[in-house]
């Protein structure tokens, strides 16, 4: 068997991971959510279980694996991939995206929406600095996936 391929698509709550991973799965590409699968809430924000990562990142039940996700502890793992992903989209699209969704509450409050339109200035800069593929998250989720599974 091959070795195993892994990659992580990540970003910004509101950038589009759960959408990119619900379209990975509907092409029978195996995917996770690491938001239901790594994550669990700490004081220190939501952060992947060290033991689960592993195993999976080890797991050679398939080819490739991507990971859908973010964390607080993420940059931790960073290394286990193969090639980052990072979903950027523009601060109106943030703003109307994390306004509008309706999978979970979090970038309404104005605070973290404040925060979360922070964060994003330096998304992009911050990514491709270190060798991460930045992913125009505005399109159809169709071509984002097939912008992703091109790059791989």
């Amino acid at each position: 068997m091959m070795a195993k391929l892994n990659y992580l698509i990540s970003g910004l709550p509101g950038t589009g991971k759960t959408t990119v991973y619900n379209e990975l799965v509907a092409r029978h590409i195996y995917a996770i959510d690491a938001d239901s699968v790594l994550a669990a809430r700490s004081t220190e924000g939501w952060l992947w279980d060290q033991q689960k990562i592993l195993s999976l990142i080890n797991d050679r039940a398939s080819e490739v694996l991507f990971v859908c996700g973010s964390a607080t502890n993420r940059d931790e793992y960073i290394d286990l991939f193969d090639k980052v992903f990072i979903l950027y989209v523009d601060d109106d699209t943030l703003r109307t995206r994390l306004q509008n969704r309706t999978n979970n509450n979090f970038g309404k409050a104005p605070a973290v929406l404040a925060r979360q339109l922070a964060n994003n200035q330096g998304v992009k800069d911050y990514s491709l600095k270190r060798g991460r593929i930045v992913i125009d998250a505005m399109q159809a989720v169709e071509s984002i996936v097939d912008e992703i599974l091109d790059a791989i």
